[in-house]
């Protein structure tokens, strides 16, 4: 029963967020200025009720939040849209779910699904009031009259009774015969409505019908376990959630701004139609008065002359092309100059009101309440009295025609209908659609004088068919009238009701695409974690630390217990003995190989001398010097080790440090190129500086750029052959200082560029071109130079074409600048 609660209150609030104007009807206008925080309300209860349903592990107290947000917007929808305006399937059907969804929550009822019972009940219902009062029912037949209303009636009867007694004798098979019928009842009854576009009842049905069509073809409960079943819900909860909620915001907004614009809109309409009107009764009466304060007319009327009147009447109506028709009537009534355009229609009259009115207006000019001429055509008239003197009084009159009137297009868009009345009796003057004039205005039996009596206003209301109209209005200064814009919100928000429309579609064919996808990769998913959970459960004894945590009884808990196990085995193994191991090894084989190397002769050396003192022979100086600087080598190359394997130990522990002042750099380079080319006679020549002639100061450490550049020429040497030329070029360049090592020799395959710099690597070629080391050389190096701030790049066009090594080096070091 909670599942089709929270279902049924996810479809209404959905349908209230996104198209809260199809509301509008008089049934709903107690909750229609709520109508968004209703239905956000029915979504906030009907999402949490479903996330607890999804995840039972969850607190309590959220699917009670959940329970008591729900059923507070059916109490409340049910007070103001079925009690106060009598709905009779509103006043039934709300109590029974309420109860219902109650009810199953007792102790007695808790594991007992109640949704069959409910629907069972409001079959009961529903079809008996069908069949004693069908009137009440009409919007359920597609005919006006109600026909076919007890047919119905009888199917929801005879289908809730039978219903009834399979669940009483618990017969499955009367029940799924009873389903069958009410979801074909129920979707009858979502097309009728949906006709009518009532959409809150086309939500109630349509999720009943829905209800019976699972009720159907549901053998048994399903069991919610396992990975499908975390998938279906994760994924149900991803895909339609979110896109509702982001739905249901741009939906509010694009309504707010929608409703701006058009709330703005009619303003502009009815200023625009109110200075239309202003301008024309200003420029009638500017016409009127000064013709009425013509020297010559005035001497016309006073000599009697009728030509020039007439010719002072024609001018009115023709030349203007303001008036419809002008005459003129002496101060009896009687016609002094008839109008042309009205067929020269003369006679006496005093008995109009404008007639009136002149007599007793003095000197203004005003405008008369609409009537209908002798020639039977609507109009209204402006007057002006002219006093000629010598006893003689005229009056000059102006009509506008008021089917001209209403044939002038409206500064307002096509989608609003226009009104124009007098205040003063009511009288239409001007309507758009129906171009009716002379009769009692309709938003005035609509809303009251009293509402449009301000000078201007907007508000709300609902016309006779109960749907729901902004209304805008204005009085013309100067004038007893009154200007009215009225729009249909349903009609002027379609645009966003049709936004709404496909933002819920969306959601739910993504809802329904994901729910197939997490069933079809969920059985996969299921088999496969199966399978290596057994493969898992083979690998050895439980690991005391896991590293994944394992919650819950499905297979992907299993699968992070086994994960667990075989990732403490591999951290043991592979971690730290593999690569420890595999380290260590290559380490200790180097380092051994390296050391013994010096060592051997040093020893041999060392041995030749003992036993040539021992024995008393003595060495020529040449001999000795030669001994001596042969053993000064090896020690040479013993520090050299050494030093490589404490520069690697002050890299890891961090004690790498630079020590910076001020350096020239073109010195230190000599100095290496001449320190490198003294130590052996053969070299001698090979080594070829190229620097600028002048000084390249900077803050550097002295002692580590000194072991960078021997690194590199020194590394240059061994690597090509003997009496091969090696070049150091130092240069300035955009701020920086460029050092270049550039050799003939071996160079390096390209596959190898990349891992160069690293500890303990040496390329392949350089491995069968062996020249001793520990390849420590070039990781230090890279270390040097980044801590300078600098960058190293080694460059090499593959192998026997050389390498060539380019360092780049701030001005100022790194450690110094910080």
């Amino acid at each position: 029963m909670e599942w089709f609660a929270a279902a049924f209150g996810l479809v209404v609030g959905t349908t209230m967020v996104f198209v809260p104007y199809e509301f509008g009807a008089a049934l709903f206008q107690l909750i229609y200025p709520h109508i968004r925080s209703l239905g956000s309300l029915f979504l906030v209860g009907s999402a949490t009720m479903i996330a607890s349903l999804l995840y039972p592990t969850w607190p309590g107290f959220v699917r009670w939040v959940g329970r008591a947000l729900f059923l507070g917007a059916v109490a409340f929808y049910w007070w103001a849209a079925s009690i106060l305006f009598f709905s009779r399937t509103g006043a039934l059907f709300y109590p029974l779910l309420v109860a219902t969804l109650l009810l199953e929550q007792t102790a007695r009822f808790q594991r007992r699904g109640l949704l069959t019972v409910f629907i069972a009940s409001v079959s009961l219902c529903f079809g008996t009031l069908m069949l004693l009062v069908p009137d009440g029912f009409s919007r359920f037949s597609p005919q006006e009259t109600g026909e076919g209303i007890r047919p119905l009636g009888a199917v929801l009867l005879a289908a809730g009774a039978l219903l009834t007694v399979g669940l009483w004798r618990r017969r499955p098979g009367y029940g799924r015969v009873a389903l069958g019928g009410l979801s074909a009842a129920f979707l009858y009854m979502t097309v009728m409505l949906a006709v009518r576009a009532s959409w809150t009842g086309m939500s109630v049905y349509a999720v009943l019908s829905l209800a019976c069509v699972v009720l159907l073809g549901m053998r048994r409960v399903p069991v919610l376990a396992g990975v499908r079943w975390r998938l279906l819900r994760g994924m149900a909860l991803a895909s339609v959630l979110p896109i509702l909620g982001v739905g249901a915001v741009t939906s509010y907004l694009a309504q707010r701004a929608l409703e701006e614009e058009l709330r703005g809109k009619a303003r502009q309409a009815v200023a625009a139609e109110t200075a239309w009107l202003e301008q024309t009764a200003t420029l009638a009466r500017s016409l009127l008065r000064a013709q009425g304060r013509d020297a010559g007319f005035i001497a016309a009327v006073r000599a009697g002359d009728r030509q020039r009147m007439r010719e002072t009447v024609e001018l009115l109506e023709s030349e203007v092309a303001l008036f419809d028709a002008a005459w003129l009537l002496d101060d009896a009534g009687e016609t002094l100059v008839p109008s042309v355009r009205l067929n020269r229609i003369a006679g006496n009259f005093a008995q109009r009101d404008y007639f009136q009115d002149a007599l007793k207006g003095g000197s203004q000019v005003l405008l008369s309440r609409p009537f209908l001429t002798r020639a039977n055509l609507p109009f209204v008239v402006f007057t002006v009295p002219v006093d000629a003197g010598n006893g003689k009084r005229v009056i000059l009159v102006g009509g506008l025609s008021l089917q001209r009137l209403g044939l002038q297009p409206t500064l307002a868009s096509r989608s609003y209908h226009v009104e124009l009345f007098d205040r003063r009796d009511g009288t239409l003057l001007r309507e758009t659609d129906r171009g009716d004039v002379l009769t009692r205005a309709p938003l005035l039996e609509l809303l009251g004088e009293e509402a449009l009596a301000a000078p201007e206003g907007m508000r709300e209301a609902l016309d006779a068919s109960g749907r729901r109209l902004l209304v805008v209005h204005a009085q013309v200064e100067g004038t007893p009238w009154t200007v009215v814009v009225t729009a249909r919100l349903r009609e002027a928000f379609a645009p966003v009701t049709r936004m709404g429309a496909w933002v819920v579609a969306i959601a739910v064919l993504a809802g329904a695409i994901a729910l197939l996808l997490s069933q079809w990769a969920g059985q996969d998913v299921a088999q496969r974690l199966e399978t290596l959970r057994d493969g898992f459960a083979a690998l050895g004894t439980p690991a005391r630390e896991q590293r994944v945590r394992a919650e819950g009884d499905d297979e992907v808990a299993q699968l992070a217990s086994g994960f667990n196990e075989m990732a403490a085995r591999i951290d043991r193994t592979q971690k730290e003995l593999r690569e420890a191991i595999a380290i260590r090894d290559q380490f200790l084989s180097m380092a051994s190989h390296e050391l013994r190397t010096p060592l051997t002769p040093l020893k041999a050396t060392l041995d030749l001398l003992i036993r040539q003192s021992e024995s008393g022979q003595g060495m020529n100086p040449e001999r000795q010097r030669e001994t001596f600087a042969r053993l000064n080598r090896q020690v040479d190359r013993l520090t050299r080790l050494i030093g490589d394997m404490l520069d690697v130990s002050r890299l890891q522990s961090g004690r790498f440090a630079l020590t910076v002042a001020p350096l020239d750099l073109v010195a230190l380079a000599r100095e290496v190129v001449e320190r490198i080319q003294s130590a052996r006679p053969e070299r001698q020549g090979l080594v070829f500086l190229e620097a600028p002639a002048g000084v390249l100061v900077g803050r550097w450490d002295e002692q580590r750029l000194d072991q960078l550049l021997t690194n590199l020429v020194e590394n240059a040497l061994r690597y090509s052959q003997p009496g091969t030329p090696v070049v150091m070029r130092v240069l300035e360049e955009d701020g920086q200082v460029r050092v270049e090592v550039e050799d003939q020799g071996i160079g390096i395959p390209e596959e190898s560029l990349s891992q160069l710099f690293t500890p303990f690597f040496r390329a392949r070629n350089a491995t069968e071109h062996y020249a001793g080391g520990l390849g420590l050389g070039l990781a230090i190096c890279r270390e040097i130079v980044e801590r300078h701030g600098g960058r190293i790049q080694a460059r090499s066009e593959g192998p026997g074409k050389g390498t060539c090594f380019t360092v780049w080096l701030p001005r100022a070091a790194v450690a110094d600048a910080a």
